[in-house]
């Protein structure tokens, strides 16, 4: 049906790196996609396992190898799953036109997408379907969320070295002090002004930037106290704030 060219697959690929090469295994990223996303991409991750969920068409079974394609709204995808006879029977039956989640690795060999298949099962119900088309969703979301987070300790430490760097603190701080502060409020208040990140800064963030020792406790009743007056807002969730337009 797709014919005899292995497309450069072998059983040696189906081993985790520490089995094929005695070196540690390297963290691998799983995530849910849909198959148009894969035939998309030029891009071929080996580290990347991607979950597609869909229903299986058109299923092959050879010696050393099974080869189908599973399809969903968006595409069709051809998918290789090797093992040796044994294995072979173990693996679940594939039943065409009934939905399977296949977990994987992305493979490109000739301009043509395949899936090189590490499990392989029928559905237990179609939650799992619905499962998967909300982490599909999510997913940029759950990015977005990592980048914010990246964004923030960036932040963090370059307002930690400029707090380290300037003599006694005085090129830091906000020195016209308009709102009256006291030192200690003026260097919390001016540690959020400083913050460059969407996300704003929580209390624990200040405490990391703050060159002297200072509580949580006591930062925390500060930025309550600015809270109140009005200099400061929440911003992701109720633990990080960024300072007033009015305030500054």
């Amino acid at each position: 049906m797709w014919g005899d060219d292995e497309g450069g697959f072998n059983t040696t690929m189906t081993q985790s790196p520490s089995t094929a090469s005695g070196a540690e295994p390297k963290q691998n990223t799983v995530i849910s996609v849909a198959i148009r996303e894969l035939l998309d991409s030029n891009e071929e991750n080996k580290n990347t396992h991607v979950v597609v969920v869909g229903i299986i068409k058109q299923v092959e079974t050879q010696t050393l190898k099974n080869m189908f394609t599973i399809e969903d709204n968006t595409g069709r995808l051809l998918c290789i799953q090797w093992g040796d006879e044994n294995e072979l029977s173990r693996y679940p039956k594939l039943i065409e036109n009934a939905y399977f989640k296949v977990v994987g690795s992305k493979r490109i060999q000739n301009d043509k997408v395949t899936l090189l298949c590490h499990s392989v099962r029928p559905l237990e119900s179609l939650n799992e379907l619905t499962h998967h088309l909300l982490s599909i969703i999510a997913l940029p979301y759950q990015t977005e969320e990592i980048n914010m987070a990246s964004g923030t300790q960036q932040s963090i430490a370059t307002n930690q070295k400029e707090f380290l760097t300037s003599s006694d603190n005085n090129g830091f701080i906000d020195s016209s002090n308009n709102l009256s502060l006291n030192p200690k409020q003026l260097k919390v208040y001016t540690v959020i002004k400083r913050c460059q990140d969407e996300a704003g800064y929580s209390a624990s963030d200040i405490q990391k930037i703050l060159p002297e020792k200072m509580s949580l406790p006591e930062i925390e009743k500060i930025i309550s106290f600015f809270i109140e007056e009005g200099h400061i807002f929440s911003t992701i969730d109720e633990n990080h704030y960024k300072v007033t337009d009015f305030g500054s």
